[in-house]
Formats: C-alpha cells, structure tokens, sequence
C-alpha cells in the first residue's frame, strides 16, 4: 500500500498522525451459514465500524480465489466447519495473517493446538471467541490466578434431535460426559462452546462437559459452573438451535440468534458481536501471544 503523502518536517500545517483516518480492515470470511451469514450480513451493513467485507469462500471455491482472499485480507473469519478449520488456519496464519477460529473443536485433534499454527516468523495469529459462552473474561483471569485445585464444568442441553436422539423422551437424558476433548471428536458440531471454555481455563482435558438431551427445551441451554480456591461462580445462556424468522425476536435486527446471559435479559446485537471481535483483534495485533483471547498459560 503506498504511504500517504506528508508535508515537510517543520511545517505548521504538517497532519497529526492521530487524526489521519485508517483504511477500514478487510474481512475474509470462510463459510456462509448461520455464523457466516450474520458475519457477513453485518459487515455488509456497516454495522462492524472500521472493517468491511472482503470475499466470501465457500466449499466450492477455487485456490486461485482462496489464495487471492488470503492474500488480500487484514483478517480472516473461518464460519464453515471443522474441516475448513484445519485447512485454513494453517494456509492463513502462514501468511501473517491473523484468522478468528469459530470451529475451535479442531483443536481437539492436536494434542498441542500451536501444531495447527505455521511455524516461523512473523506467523499470523489465531483468535478463538466465546461463542455461546459469557463470561470468558471472568473464568480466564480466575485460571491465571492458579489451576491446580481448580474446576470447570460445562452443561450442554439441546432438543434430542440436535444430538442425533431418535429415540422419543419423555424426560431428560444425559448422552455424554467426559472431556472437552472427547466431546469435541463425539459431537464435533455441537461443542465449540465447550473448547473455547478450555482454552481459556484449565484445556482440553481437565474441563468436564456433560450433554444432556431434553424434549422440553426449546433452546439450547449452557451452564458453567467454576470452583476454585479464588471463586466459585456460574452463568447461563440460552441459544435458539435453529434459526427464526426476524419478526419472530422483534428487538433483535436479525432474529437469528438471540442470547440471555444470567443476569441480564438483554439481547446482543450479532453487528456488535461482531465488532467486539474485529476490536479485540485490533487491540492484540501488536501482542506477543499468539493464541489472542484464550488463556497464554494454558497454550504458551
């Protein structure tokens, strides 16, 4: 990019560098499903400020246009699957570009998650966000205050049919309790959640995730529970499984996600979601720590 010009040293009309606007981020985003939809609808609609949408890949994208998106992004979203996860972190992060991993269940498959990474200098860096989980913030800065008498629990409860039930339950039913890790190669669609929580806690293999099967909940429900000689705390949210018409959310612009953190009732704006992202990657591109908002003691 050609550097603006600037006037003569000395000159009293010479432009503070504070005040000359930046070029708004562009954004890859890979996938356009539920996540990459809203993702690229905001961008779309200006509603992420300082950042605008670049290319969108799909499945079916060539490597001439993977490779010009990669190239031409400041940062890119991977949206679309585990799958996508492993091929682009690798090929993004190469470059020297930063990349948000929405499918963090692929970290489940390393035992350590740098070995995704490319290695060298100047490597791009992943970020990892909480996805349907509040209070990440909380529960990391509890973890960095000591882990070894620490625990981390974490509920999933969504309809049977989300978790491949074919049975018809009258009463809830609990299918799955083990690690992050485990769920995560069980129920790879389903416990994103659960890895973010890991990697910003005690990882893969010390936070326990229970999922549960329930016939009368209509959205899917998360509940972490955190003990520890420094605190004992809990949150829950509820998430729809599938998503619903605008009109059927009246406060939410999009209706595709609405989400009730315990205790507020408010619903979070998916354009703010997104900028809270795009913000928290600005704020770390200068940082040492290649892993972002996750916890550098557990993957440093």
């Amino acid at each position: 990019m050609t550097p603006p010009l600037t006037r003569s040293a000395g000159s009293s009309s010479d432009p503070d560098p504070a005040a000359t606007p930046r070029p708004p981020l562009q954004v890859a985003v890979v996938g356009a499903g539920a996540i990459g939809g809203a993702v690229i609808e905001a961008l779309e609609q200006g509603r992420v400020p300082g950042a605008r949408l670049g290319t969108v890949l799909r499945s079916n994208s060539t490597e001439s246009e993977i490779e010009a998106a990669i190239d031409a992004a400041d940062v890119v979203v991977e949206a679309g699957s585990v799958d996508a996860a492993a091929e682009y972190i690798r090929r993004v992060t190469a470059t020297g570009t930063d990349i948000v991993v929405c499918s963090c269940g692929v970290f489940a498959r390393h035992a350590d998650p740098r070995d995704l990474l490319a290695g060298g200098p100047g490597t791009g860096r992943v970020l990892v966000p909480a996805g349907a989980i509040g209070g990440l913030d909380v529960l990391a800065a509890a973890a960095r205050a000591g882990t070894s008498d620490a625990s981390v629990r974490h509920y999933t409860i969504k309809r049977p049919a989300a978790l491949d039930v074919d049975e018809q339950l009258t009463e809830p039913r609990e299918v799955f309790r083990g690690s992050a890790r485990r769920a995560a190669l069980e129920f790879p669609r389903t416990s994103n959640a659960s890895v973010a929580l890991a990697l910003a806690t005690l990882g893969l293999d010390r936070t326990e995730v229970i999922v549960v099967a329930d016939p009368d909940v209509g959205r899917t429900r998360h509940v972490v529970e955190w003990e520890s000689p420094v605190a004992a705390t809990s949150c829950s949210s509820r998430t729809p499984s599938t998503p619903t018409p605008a009109a059927a959310h009246p406060r939410s612009p999009h209706g595709r996600w609405r989400t009730s953190w315990v205790p507020s009732r408010r619903a979070p704006d998916r354009g703010s979601w997104c900028s809270r992202v795009v913000d928290r990657w600005k704020a770390m591109r200068r940082a040492p720590n290649v892993w972002g908002p996750v916890d550098r003691e557990v993957l440093s």
